[in-house]
């Protein structure tokens, strides 16, 4: 399933700045609190309401308890979200990631180095390929692979 931001999750500022260790204090929406950044004593005002945040002294900021988190832990937007309980998922499958494909030229040439490596294992181990004629097939074999590659790359 793939998981979607759903701001109506974020938790309320005040009780989430005081889960992170912080007491806000003072009239109206910003209220002011110590600085995680730079540890100061009374330095941040964060907004009540929006949950925006800004410190006066270092000036580290951002709008919202989400940027909050990115900043201070150092994670990307969807890491923040699901750490904070801000994410759901859609009902959505995954979309798989599209398969990569060789062009030609290189996947010749991982067919001929693939080629010489069996060949090359298969002529040194004596049990491998006991049969001469088995062995002189997987030579011509790596052999007209290699004059592919050859006229491919001119």
């Amino acid at each position: 399933m793939v998981k979607r931001f759903d701001r109506d999750r974020l938790p309320d500022p005040i009780s989430f700045f005081e889960s992170e260790g912080l007491n806000p204090k003072g009239p109206g929406p910003w209220k002011t609190t110590a600085c995680q950044f730079h540890g100061g004593s009374d330095s941040m005002r964060v907004n009540a309401d929006s949950g925006a945040w800004r410190c006066m002294n270092c000036g580290e900021s951002g709008g919202d308890v989400l940027a909050y988190v990115m900043k201070l832990r150092g994670l990307e937007f969807m890491e923040a979200a699901e750490s904070l309980g801000a994410t759901v998922d859609d009902g959505k499958p995954s979309r798989p990631k599209p398969k990569t494909t060789l062009t030609p030229s290189a996947a010749l040439a991982l067919i001929q180095s693939e080629t010489w490596l069996i060949a090359c294992t298969a002529l040194s181990t004596a049990g491998a390929l006991p049969d001469p004629a088995d062995r002189a097939r997987l030579i011509e074999a790596a052999r007209v692979i290699q004059n592919i590659m050859l006229e491919v790359t001119e």
